[in-house]
């Protein structure tokens, strides 16, 4: 019985170092048959490569451009610049000449796209001075999936603080021609137009009072430092001083921060960068001088193998 399985061990061995050595050999037969081919169609291939080359340069030069901004939506108008974008996309699909003519935008032929999408900002979305309740609705929600999906979510990220607006065009555009136009017309809301003033109104009061209130503190400080007390009471009166300096802090802390956001307030949607006519390299854009070469080639190929395996089934059914 010993004697049996040990032959048949080696009858499998030497199944798999036959069948192993047939695999080897029929790679390296592959090879040198690629090999044979190129040297034998060298002329074809040569000339299916160059051409490929020549006409992918040629489609290459005809560029693509792409008109970038980053936006700020300010006064809780992140979910109007998202209808207003959707409104540009839907028009845009309708080809409605007329309503582009009407914020100031001709040749709607050569615009391909307008998207708006967030920019991941969940950071600055949790620390939020604004809205401090952000932090607890993240945790909310993450207790009823994944913090990926959460940050992906329509809800959540239309609130971020910044947006990218794209759009594609088939030639370059002057940015009186397109973006100014497009900037102008998310302009365009009495509603927030109302806000932004207010809004102002309101931050010009804050820092004023503020100012007051450091000025109030500095000349209590001044005050104190002149009429120095006693030592007697100096330990007591320490802890109330120091509070006080640091409610100073506090307020100069919060006037720079308010300042900074001001400065955007000028703008119910606030373009922050402006990129325009950038050369669109996505997906095969500008590509097409490497991409045609290769097809070119693998189709000659493909072809070729095709005609030779016709070949060898005609010749096995007529035999």
């Amino acid at each position: 019985l010993m004697s049996t399985n040990s032959q048949d061990q080696e009858i499998d061995l030497g199944q798999i170092g036959t069948g192993i050595k047939s695999l080897f050999n029929g790679i390296i037969n592959s090879v040198f048959d690629f090999i044979f081919f190129v040297k034998k169609k060298i002329i074809v291939i040569g000339f299916l490569f160059v051409l490929g080359v020549v006409l992918g340069v040629l489609l290459d030069n005809k560029h693509n451009y792409i008109q970038k901004m980053i936006l700020i939506p300010n006064f809780g108008s992140n979910e109007y610049l998202y209808n207003k974008i959707s409104l540009l996309e839907s028009k845009l699909k309708e080809k409605d000449i007329a309503f582009f003519k009407s914020i100031g935008i001709n040749n709607i032929d050569e615009i391909e796209k307008i998207e708006v999408k967030p920019i991941n900002g969940i950071y600055n979305f949790i620390n939020s001075k604004e809205n401090t309740l952000n932090f607890e609705f993240i945790r909310l929600m993450a207790e009823d999936g994944s913090i990926e999906k959460i940050i992906k979510d329509d809800v959540t990220s239309k609130n971020y603080y910044q947006h990218e607006l794209v759009i594609k065009t088939s030639r370059a555009f002057k940015k009186s021609e397109l973006i100014d136009p497009i900037l102008k017309y998310l302009q365009d809301s009495e509603h927030f137009n109302k806000l932004q003033t207010v809004y102002k109104k309101n931050v010009e009061e804050k820092i004023a009072f503020n100012n007051l209130l450091i000025k109030q503190i500095d000349d209590l400080v001044a005050s104190y430092s002149q009429n120095k007390p006693t030592s007697s009471v100096v330990i007591s009166e320490n802890s109330g001083l120091s509070e006080i300096i640091n409610k100073k802090d506090a307020l100069i802390k919060e006037n720079q921060y308010t300042m900074l956001h001001y400065i955007e307030y000028d703008k119910i949607i606030k373009d922050q960068s402006i990129v325009s006519n950038q050369i669109n390299t996505s997906g095969m854009n500008n590509k097409m001088k490497l991409i045609l070469p290769i097809f070119f080639v693998f189709i000659y190929m493909g072809i070729y193998s095709f005609i030779s395996l016709y070949k060898k089934q005609l010749e096995r059914i007529k035999a």
